[in-house]
């Protein structure tokens, strides 16, 4: 036998000697009916049955033996009215004569206690089917179902099929193994009563939709709430419209359901989104080591999503936070303060109408961004735009981070020396701060159009940027961070028409490529670590002229590739205002044509445009000396042009 409830607090009390006051809170759900049998005479205004849920009036008495058939928890009488108390569950009575109250307590609370525990679990709690043609609403009138039991314990399964009855109530708390919609259901709505606040636990298959429409289940406001534990899921076709709470615990899954969350909805323990697709208007939390699997999210300018306590990842799941939609306000939020942002999609769109705040996501803590694909779009109506902020201790794994319009990238909060994530891309802006931002982790190939620049939420200067990874990062735009630009790995390509691709700082290429067309302003050393670093003017494919507004200076271990398509005839070019070569430093020569060039064609491979000479010559090209390219033969000159640059000439 299964035990349905129990009786907390049984007592009698008596009030001056003439008010009988009988406490019997039940914990757990059933059919219960409570009797009083009056004497015929003795029948009056204060003989009265009231509810402990809410204190008020639920009927007088007005004759003997009338029966209350709502679930009562107290009743208030006069003694004197009284000649006996009895409680019945389905139909079973349980009687005693008030002759003192001791003695009635004790005999009502061992009779309820006896009939909790002996009655067979089918009349109170089992497997049920909901009826064809229910009385009520009401999941706890044992009628409503086929079996006349109450799915109300975690090995029950609540099964509906056809119905004219398919608003559901449930106001009391609920634990089912399951809830099955058989082929050809009716659509339901399951709703927990939103002025008693119970909680429906799931604890076991979860929910199977087989109807082929969807379900619908309410969370009403308040403390009411659905529980999914274990390894219980939300199914499919299946609709969720949450005032209250809604928590996914254990394994527990919200598979492939829909979710319009109007408060709070938690992810714990490892339990997962699944598929599911969310509006979220208020709070949803990742916590533990949960996931938002391959969910779809969508916050409003409401909407908030946290990762937090514990390795939560957002897994591959979508999120795309909307702007404001009203002026002043912002808009959707989504925050990593630990955890990581695997590999999702975070989308913070720009306000919808004029001075209304953009989306942001913000990593925080030790929050990591993974491999995550966050993108900050600008503003279609006039708002601000989106915002993806790094602050404290967090990490941009090697996520791929895009701005564009007026959305932006700020790591001006983050801790010193700066973030490091993947890659950059877009021709939004991104604020330094007085940080450094290292990009390429992820070794993609990308183009930045836009601007960064110091300053940030948090204010600072001398920001500065690092490019690693063995990909290629284009900067086609001046940027005006002051902290310098240093290459690792990969290749910095510069293809800006005005200022500065690399800000005002020194650029230092210490392994790895600086190439391009663009402008440069601070003085840039090719091979300043231990490892070996090249200049390549142009492109590889394309030559090209480099402009460096101050001074270039090739230590031992560079390289300066220089390229010529004899078939156009165009070549490389490098610009400089002062020029350094150092003993080792090395000249690779390229033809990508095959025209014999006329004798006396020269090509400038450096303009100095500095007053001094070249200082040094290249280890494998001295001065004056010829070196033959396919049918071409060419001399060096490093007093060549104006008296200080080097020159090639075809001499034959």
């Amino acid at each position: 036998m299964r035990r349905i409830g129990r009786v907390e607090n049984a007592l009698f009390n008596a009030s001056g000697g003439s008010l009988l006051f009988v406490a019997l809170p039940l914990r757990g759900n059933f059919p219960a009916e409570w009797w009083v049998w009056p004497a015929a005479s003795a029948l009056g205004d204060r003989s009265t049955f009231m509810s402990a849920r809410n204190n008020r009036r639920a009927e007088q008495m007005s004759q003997p033996q009338r029966k209350i058939t709502e679930p009562m928890h107290s009743i208030n009488i006069m003694k004197k009215h009284c000649l006996s108390l009895a409680i019945a569950f389905d139909g079973k009575k349980i009687q005693s004569p008030l002759r003192s109250l001791e003695r009635t307590f004790l005999s009502l609370a061992a009779a309820i206690l006896t009939l909790l525990f002996s009655t067979a679990s089918s009349s109170f709690a089992a497997s049920a089917t909901w009826k064809q043609s229910p009385a009520s609403g009401d999941w706890f009138t044992a009628t409503n179902w086929k079996q006349r039991s109450i799915p109300n314990g975690p090995g029950d399964t609540a099964t509906f099929a056809s119905s004219n009855q398919t608003s559901i109530d449930i106001v009391f708390d609920t634990e089912v193994n399951g809830i099955v919609f058989k082929p050809g259901a009716s659509a339901f709505t399951i709703a927990t009563n939103p002025f008693v606040t119970p909680e429906l636990i799931i604890s076991g298959l979860g929910i199977t939709n087989d109807s082929g429409i969807v379900q619908n289940f309410v969370v009403n406001p308040g403390a009411a709430q659905i529980l999914f534990a274990n390894s219980a899921t939300a199914g499919s076709l299946t609709a969720f419209t949450n005032t209250g709470t809604i928590t996914f615990s254990g394994t527990s899954t919200a598979s492939n359901a829909t979710f319009t969350n109007n408060n709070f909805v938690n992810f714990t323990n490892t339990s997962t989104a699944g598929d599911a697709t969310f509006t979220n208007n208020a709070v949803l939390i990742f916590d533990s080591n949960s996931t938002a699997g391959n969910g779809t999210f969508t916050n409003t300018d409401a909407g908030i999503v946290i990762f937090r306590d514990g390795t939560p990842t957002a897994g591959n799941a979508t999120f795309t936070n909307l702007g404001g939609a009203v002026s002043g306000r912002g808009g959707g939020f989504s925050v990593v303060t630990s955890g990581t942002a695997g590999n999702a999609t975070f989308v913070n769109n720009g306000g919808a109408v004029s001075d209304a705040l953009g989306a942001e996501t913000l990593f925080n803590d030790t929050g990591d961004a993974g491999n995550a694909t966050l993108i900050a779009n600008g503003s279609l109506g006039g708002g601000g735009g989106g915002l993806i902020q790094f602050a404290s201790a967090s990490s941009g794994g090697t996520a791929r981070v895009e701005v564009f319009g007026n959305g932006n990238l700020d790591i001006s909060g983050h801790d010193a020396p700066g973030l490091t994530t993947g890659s950059i891309k877009g021709n939004g802006a991104v604020f330094l701060g007085a940080n450094n931002l290292t990009l390429g982790t992820n070794n993609l190939s990308t183009t930045f159009a836009g601007l960064m620049q110091d300053g940030g939420t948090n204010g600072g200067i001398g920001g500065s940027l690092t490019k690693a990874g063995s990909g290629d990062l284009t900067l086609s735009n001046a940027n005006t961070y002051t902290g310098g630009t240093t290459i690792t790995e990969g290749t910095l390509l510069v293809k800006n028409d005005i200022g500065s691709a690399t800000g005002g700082g020194a650029v230092q290429v210490k392994a790895g490529t600086l190439s391009g067309t663009g402008k440069i302003s601070g003085a840039v050393t090719v091979a300043t670590g231990t490892s070996a670093a090249t200049l390549l003017p142009g492109a590889a494919t394309e030559p090209g002229t480099l402009t460096l507004q101050s001074t270039l200076t090739f230590s031992p271990l560079a390289t300066y590739k220089f390229g010529i398509n004899s078939s156009t005839p165009t070549a490389d070019e490098v610009l400089a205002n002062g020029v350094t070569i150092k003993r080792g430093a090395q000249f690779a020569f390229t033809d990508l044509g095959t025209a014999v060039l006329p004798t006396g064609t020269v090509f400038t491979v450096i303009s100095n445009t500095s007053a001094n000479r070249i200082a040094g010559t290249f280890a494998n090209l001295a001065d004056r000396s010829t070196f033959t390219a396919g049918s071409n033969t060419f001399q060096a000159n490093y007093k060549g042009g104006d008296g200080n640059d080097l020159t090639l000439t075809v001499v034959h």
